[in-house]
This record gives structure tokens, C-alpha cells and sequence, in this order.
């Protein structure tokens, strides 16, 4: 029987490009008509997280086009994400492209220009922040309510006065395709195909987060994984070896999962199911959901979960769940012109 439905509005791999003039406000278009709708008829507001599993920049066109108006690269990426009300974001690989030092700038912010920083946490749970200087001051403490320009390994978000659990993680390969500098990366060893023990160990860096978050919150009994690990066989891997994670949000593959009910933008096909359900190391189901980057798709997961905290897959319904096209018809299907 349904205890509690959520409603998950997800994203990842927003990565502007010169397509994002137009995908952008029609992704925010479609994300807030799908905040509107009233999904139980009862005039009750619905139990939404906003959540991006990263890689919300990308070194670019769009990146650079920000130094003219708002006195630095990477900043009007910024802003969109807050205006957008994403509540917390995985750190993905591009976050690094250009080191800690700028992206310690992005999130906290500038007070001599006025731009604002992150109004979101980035989260990630298997990156050891404080061996980085260039974060002191940004590190904040795990498992709280979201703070904004700050980096934790988990956050705690009320919807409605239900708690929900947020971990991030982050590809450990960032070691080889980006720069984090510092930042003691966990496990450090990992292969591009990571091997059963690799992700064994990879799995364990996010389950002493994932336990340490329940155990100081025992009232808690969902979590959400941000995990952008640039393959989504990596995140279906891990979803088989977490216990007490329930939706695991995937990021960096840009792979296309859809439900039947589901309309590919032009040129698009399927890449897999939209969520796919995955039996966690605790026996219990876990759903495992992704959406093409680029603003191109608003994942939605309507889900309802039981008096333990159990989601039920049955529950899902793909007149209402799937991936959301930005285009110009899916801006019309909603009625979302205007918004």
C-alpha cells in the first residue's frame, strides 16, 4: 500500500551549447508546467525534488559567451541552474575541466561583480575535499539541509515534511579526464572498465554515506543517488551492490532511456527503459532513471513507496512518468508556451 508518492524532476549533462538558446527555455518551460500539474486532483501540492546528477558546464561557446555580461566564464551556466530551482547537483567531470581553483569560484561566488555562486549544493560522496585548499571555507557538514554555494557528500531535502536522503558520486576516472587537482579522488583505483572489485570499492565509498546519512536521521527511509559515472552500466552495477538507496539518477552516458509512452525528439531512439528496476543488495527494488543531456529531456519519475520506505515499481504509471521532450511540440503538449 503507498505510504508516500514523490515526484522526481530530473536532469543531467546540461552542458550548454549554442542549442541550449532554445533548449534551455523550453526545458524550463516543460519543468514548470510539470511542477503545476496537480497529480493527485486534490489541490495538495505534490512531493517534488528538483535534482541533476552533473556536468551542469562545459569549457565552449556558450561557457565563454558569460565574460561579457557577467565578468566570467561559466557563470550564466550557473544561473541557470538556479533559476531552473535544481536543489542539488552531482559533481560530474566537466565541473573539473579547468580545476578546483575556477570551479571553487563558481560555486562560491563574487561579491566585487555580484554574481551570486551556486545556490545548490554539489554533492559528491567519494571525493575527499579537504585535501584541495582551493575548497576551505566550502566544505560543508554531510547529511543537512542544502546549503547553498557549498560541497558535501549528501544533503537532506523536507518535501512537504518528508525527509529524503540525496548522496552524490562522482566517476572516479576523473583523475585522467579532467582536473581535480587536489581532491583526493576514492577509489583511486579504477579503470575506464572497472573490474567487479572496483566497483566493489566504488560502491562502498557511497554506502558510508548512504549509512552515515540513516544512521544520524533514523526517521529517514529514502535516498536518492546522483551518480555521474559516464556509463550507465556503472550505475546499474551499483544499484545491484547499495542497500537502502532507492532511485539511483545517472549522469555522463546521455543515454536514452524511455518508457512506452515516451516521444524521442527527432533523430532520437531508445536506449534502454525508463526507470529500470534493479534488485539492490538489501533484496529491495531500486529505480535506475537517465535522460539524453543538453536540455534536450525533463526526466520525471512519479513513484509511490511503502510504510518502510520501499519503492513499488507497480506503481509507476507511463501516462505520467518518462522522459519529456524540450522541443517545440513537448513545450506545446504541455501548454507551456507561456512559462
Amino acid at each position: 500500500m503507498a505510504d508516500f508518492t514523490l515526484e522526481l524532476l530530473h536532469a543531467a549533462d546540461q552542458e550548454a551549447g549554442i542549442p541550449a538558446l532554445d533548449d534551455a527555455p523550453r526545458f524550463s518551460a516543460v519543468l514548470n508546467a510539470l511542477k503545476a500539474q496537480d497529480l493527485g486532483n486534490d489541490g495538495i501540492e505534490d512531493n517534488t525534488l528538483v535534482l541533476s546528477s552533473g556536468d551542469a558546464i562545459l569549457p565552449g561557446l556558450f561557457f565563454e559567451a558569460s565574460i561579457e555580461t557577467l565578468g566570467g566564464v561559466g557563470r550564466a551556466d550557473i544561473l541557470i541552474q538556479n533559476e531552473l530551482g535544481f536543489q542539488a547537483i552531482a559533481l560530474g567531470n566537466h565541473e573539473f575541466d579547468l580545476g578546483t581553483e575556477f570551479l571553487a569560484g563558481l560555486i562560491a561566488g563574487d561579491a566585487a561583480t555580484g554574481f551570486e555562486g551556486t545556490a545548490f549544493p554539489y554533492l559528491s560522496s567519494n571525493l575527499d575535499f579537504s585535501t584541495d585548499a582551493n575548497f576551505a571555507g566550502l566544505v560543508v557538514d554531510d547529511a543537512q539541509a542544502p546549503q547553498p554555494n557549498s560541497l558535501a557528500a549528501s544533503t537532506i531535502i523536507d518535501v512537504n515534511g518528508e525527509k529524503i536522503g540525496v548522496v552524490g558520486a562522482t566517476t572516479p576516472t576523473i583523475t585522467s579526464i579532467a582536473s581535480p587537482d587536489g581532491v583526493t579522488v576514492l577509489p583511486a583505483d579504477f579503470d575506464g572498465v572497472p573490474t567487479d572489485a572496483q566497483l566493489d570499492a566504488l560502491a562502498a565509498e557511497i554506502q558510508t554515506d548512504v549509512d552515515a546519512l540513516l544512521t544520524a536521521n533514523p526517521d529517514i527511509n529514502k535516498v536518492v543517488v546522483l551518480a555521474h559515472m559516464q556509463q550507465i552500466a556503472i550505475e546499474q552495477a551499483l544499484a545491484e551492490r547499495l542497500s537502502n538507496v532507492d532511485i539511483i539518477v545517472a549522469g555522463g552516458s546521455n543515454t536514452r532511456l524511455f518508457d512506452s509512452n515516451d516521444r524521442p525528439r527527432a533523430g532520437d531512439t531508445a536506449q534502454g527503459d525508463y526507470p529500470t528496476f534493479i534488485t539492490g543488495a538489501d533484496g529491495n527494488p531500486v529505480a535506475v532513471v537517465n535522460t539524453d543531456g543538453n536540455y534536450r529531456y525533463v526526466g520525471r519519475l512519479v513513484i509511490d513507496f511503502d510504510e518502510n520506505g520501499v519503492i513499488i515499481p507497480d506503481s509507476y504509471d507511463a501516462d505520467v512518468s518518462g522522459a519529456y521532450a524540450t522541443d517545440e511540440q513537448g513545450v506545446a503538449d504541455l501548454g507551456a508556451e507561456n512559462l
